[in-house]
């Protein structure tokens, strides 16, 4: 909570990942807005290797003395850094570099460390050197940066590795890439994917050009095998409670991935789910297999959520970043 305090006055707008009111579907709408209202042609998409294990520590408390004076902090966080981790044989590790895993400060301690690294970077260099127009949207080890020129984003993804390099990182080459993406050239094999969505320039209903964002393959392929095996292991709970966990998940799924123009994608997902929840109800046994107008007669009457569009709250506005 001190840090927060500390740091939140001080994080850029482009920072979205574990910050009070703000979360990965605001960085998700911010990169869309961005990128459709900005001229942007080039876009550079990244990800750093294991980062939580790898930032260092010495780095980090520099950076923490930028802001902070009060030694005895310092050393609170130092203890909380180099704090011992218990291995399945019973050895105690003590970790050099990283952040502790599920400790609660590790998320602010990461975004102190990416607030230097890269988004002040971003800002103060790499856009004085631009041209053209260029945006960085991060949430965060995740993040991806637009510009106007092409020289300008080979220059970008070129100093990147050594960028990071310097302070003990590396980018993760499959996870990185450059690519063209421009109103100007339209099309669904030009896309990338940034916090599960899949971005792509394409004609709307009017024929004119539009960034449209889908549910990533990916993302569609793992929440489709992660309900199976949820339902598999749990098709002997009651009716009642079954349909009632299955309309959280559902509502949850549209919560996030129920942005203007996805429709399409939840609409596959809900269908693919009902085809799912059904096969396995009929396992539950022998006797007594639920059929299909049985399945779908409660699908009604316990109100089972259908594909639903959930647009961005009015009263958050988007900026241009």
């Amino acid at each position: 909570m001190l840090l927060e305090a500390i740091y939140e006055q001080d994080f850029q707008p482009c920072s979205f990942g574990y910050r009070p009111k703000v979360g990965a579907r605001d960085a998700v709408q911010a990169l869309g807005f961005n990128l459709q209202c900005r001229p942007s042609g080039y876009v550079v998409e990244a990800d750093i290797r294991g980062f939580f294990d790898h930032f260092d520590h010495t780095w980090l408390k520099t950076m923490l003395r930028q802001r902070i004076a009060d030694e005895a902090i310092i050393g609170l966080i130092d203890k909380w850094l180099k704090a011992g981790i218990l291995e399945p044989d019973g050895t105690v590790h003590y970790p050099e570099a990283g952040s502790p895993q599920g400790g609660v400060v590790s998320p602010m301690l990461a975004n102190i460390y990416l607030h230097y690294v890269l988004d002040l970077w971003f800002e103060k260099v790499v856009k004085r050197y631009c041209k053209g127009k260029a945006v960085l949207v991060r949430y965060a080890d995740d993040y991806v940066a637009a510009f106007q020129y092409r020289a300008e984003a080979e220059a970008f993804y070129r100093v990147l590795p050594k960028r990071l390099g310097k302070f003990g990182l590396e980018v993760a080459p499959e996870k990185t890439q450059l690519l063209r993406l421009s109103r100007f050239h339209p099309s669904r094999k030009r896309t990338f994917v940034f916090l599960g969505f899949e971005f792509y320039w394409d004609l709307d209903r009017k024929g004119e050009r539009r960034l449209k964002r889908r549910t990533s393959r990916a993302k569609m392929k793992g929440a489709l095998k992660d309900f199976t095996e949820w339902v598999k292991t749990h098709r002997h709970v009651p009716t009642l409670q079954l349909f009632a966990a299955v309309t959280r998940k559902l509502r949850g799924h549209y919560n996030y991935f129920g942005l203007p123009g996805n429709s399409r994608s939840i609409s596959e997902y809900h269908r693919k789910v009902l085809a799912i929840f059904f096969k396995w109800l009929q396992r539950r046994s022998r006797r007594h297999r639920m059929n299909g107008w049985r399945f779908y007669e409660l699908v009604e009457r316990l109100r089972l959520p259908g594909p639903k569009i959930v647009p961005y709250p009015r009263h958050k506005s988007l900026v241009l970043v």
